[in-house]
């Protein structure tokens, strides 16, 4: 009896310091344990998501070889099949240009039979050419549609000349010309060439008296080394062949040719030369 109740008492003892233990150290085992809980669960999750990336990663991959094996197929067939179709139709564009001479060839043969004979002599034969009509309408030219008069009654003296130099007895030098110098007695009338208006009347130092008429928007005769500016005034309607003034000796660059009419024409605002407009004279 004394040996079991010293084991009674013994056990009793040990339970005793297991649940001093427990209730001393309970708290941190069980914080251990779900220290432990989290560690491992957060270890499996993670290896989880490797697994589940890696294997993404890899099927993406297979898909993209396996797009790009068939984007290369599709292209080598369509070069493949457009190389056969150029073949084709360089092979059939072939056949029709031989075929086309061989073709028209025959035609042509075939034709020379069926013709009569006198036809073909008639095909032979050289054709008469037939005589071209001459065309009635000719272009109408500044000197056709302006028929001028002529100025006064003289001899013509220094003649235009734009494009080469001509000598100047008075100046004593080689110039251009821009106009005609038609020489007459001294008080021979002068004329209008045209039918116009007056627009200026002036006595020039070096032309001497001056006037100029405007007979349409672009023509302009000026008559220059005048003995008189008072037969016209500006603003006023000449005639064709009227008289304005008379040959002088007004001009100061003209003196040493004697007594003449310097007569110049500006079509368009330009210089032209008056003898294409001017009936010509013995």
């Amino acid at each position: 009896m004394s040996f079991e109740n010293n084991n009674n008492n013994n056990n009793k003892r040990e339970k005793k310091s297991l649940y001093k233990f427990l209730d001393k150290q309970g708290f941190y085992l069980i914080l251990l344990l779900c220290v432990s809980i989290v560690l491992v669960t957060a270890f499996w999750v993670s290896r989880q998501e490797e697994e589940y990336f890696l294997s993404e990663n890899s099927q993406e991959n297979v898909e993209e070889d396996f797009n790009r094996v068939e984007v290369t197929l599709v292209e080598e067939d369509t070069e493949e099949d457009e190389d056969t179709q150029e073949a084709a139709i360089v092979g059939k564009t072939d056949e029709v240009v031989e075929s086309e001479p061989r073709q028209k060839q025959e035609t042509e043969e075939t034709t020379a039979q069926e013709k009569p004979k006198e036809q073909i002599e008639l095909e032979e034969s050289p054709r008469k050419e037939e005589p071209k009509k001459e065309e009635a309408d000719t272009p109408t030219t500044s000197t056709d549609r302006y028929v001028m008069a002529q100025p006064v009654i003289g001899k013509v003296g220094l003649a235009y000349a734009e494009d080469r130099l001509v000598y100047h007895k008075t100046l004593d030098h080689w110039s251009t010309h821009k106009g005609v110098d038609i020489h007459a007695e001294e008080g021979a009338p002068v004329r209008a060439v045209l039918e116009g208006e007056v627009i200026e009347v002036i006595n020039d130092t070096i032309m001497g008296i001056t006037i100029s008429l405007q007979h349409e928007e672009d023509l302009i005769t000026r008559y220059s080394n005048l003995s008189t500016d008072a037969m016209v005034k500006v603003g006023q309607k000449v005639a064709k062949g009227q008289v304005i003034s008379g040959v002088g000796r007004t001009a100061a660059n003209k003196t040493l040719e004697g007594p003449l009419l310097h007569f110049q024409v500006l079509e368009e605002g330009q210089m032209v030369d008056p003898q294409k407009y001017l009936p010509r004279t013995n």
